[in-house]
């Protein structure tokens, strides 16, 4: 009985640490799988070294869709957007971040896994936008998560995108937040609590807020101060699941999404 309840409890791990998500809008590089970044960093960034694929137009300023296949989504966490100019990417790379969601991603209400099927189409989509004074062109787009339930892990998947529109600076692109890393080397000594929602140290301006009973906001835990700390604003906010909040230092302003 022992021996057959620890092979259940093997196979219950497998399945957890094996079944994650895949992101489809946008559509990420050829040879992207649902597997978190080694835990040695050795396929930090975005898993596929000199990564290529179909390459999305985002027009500035106007809502794109993040969007997901898989059912494993290990009760939600935190995930951000970020952006390089760098196509293909490399370990220098310089990540920004255009959008954070702290809590319910890439599932708003999951108290676990949403089932057992890799190639389900997961119902829960985000929006964002690429901000109207980034310079245009060949660009990657990165997506991130920190799970809250399982093993501690950094996923990271990227896509190829064309930025489109007027305007833009470097200026403007060097100004936004770094992109976040914990639990891998890259990540200088952050790491995450299991069942807690991260909050970003910086999120940046744009950032959704998902609330709710299931709900555990929790900073991540550093070796060293980062740089910058959690806001108020992203702390105590009162958004609600949908609810996105554009974060200006200490002021929180929400609007409906």
């Amino acid at each position: 009985m022992v021996i057959i309840g620890y092979s259940i409890f093997l196979a219950a791990l497998a399945s957890l640490s094996q079944a994650h998500m895949l992101l489809r809008s946008p559509p990420p590089f050829e040879g992207t799988n649902n597997s978190p970044i080694d835990e040695s960093g050795s396929n930090y960034p975005c898993q596929v070294v000199g990564g290529k694929g179909p390459v999305t137009r985002m027009q500035k300023g106007t809502p794109q869709i993040l969007a997901f296949t898989g059912t494993a989504v290990h009760g939600g966490g935190s995930c951000q957007v970020s952006i390089t100019y760098d196509n293909p990417p490399t370990a220098t790379s310089k990540f920004k971040v255009i959008h954070s969601i702290q809590g319910g991603c890439p599932a708003r209400n999951a108290a676990g896994n949403l089932g057992h099927d890799p190639n389900a189409i997961n119902p829960d989509e985000y929006e964002f936008k690429i901000p109207t004074d980034l310079p245009s062109g060949n660009a990657t787009l990165a997506w991130t998560w920190l799970n809250k339930i399982g093993l501690r892990e950094f996923y990271m998947q990227c896509a190829s995108i064309e930025i489109e529109g007027e305007g833009g600076s470097q200026a403007a692109f060097d100004a936004l937040p770094d992109m976040f890393i914990a639990n891998i080397p890259q990540g200088e000594g952050c790491k995450t609590e299991e069942r807690k929602d991260i909050l970003y140290p910086d999120p940046g301006n744009s950032v959704e807020k998902v609330e709710g009973p299931d709900k555990d906001f929790a900073p991540p835990i550093c070796s060293k101060a980062p740089a910058h700390q959690a806001t108020e604003a992203a702390i105590a906010s009162p958004a609600v699941t949908g609810t996105v909040l554009a974060i200006r230092g200490r002021r929180a302003i929400s609007r409906r999404s």
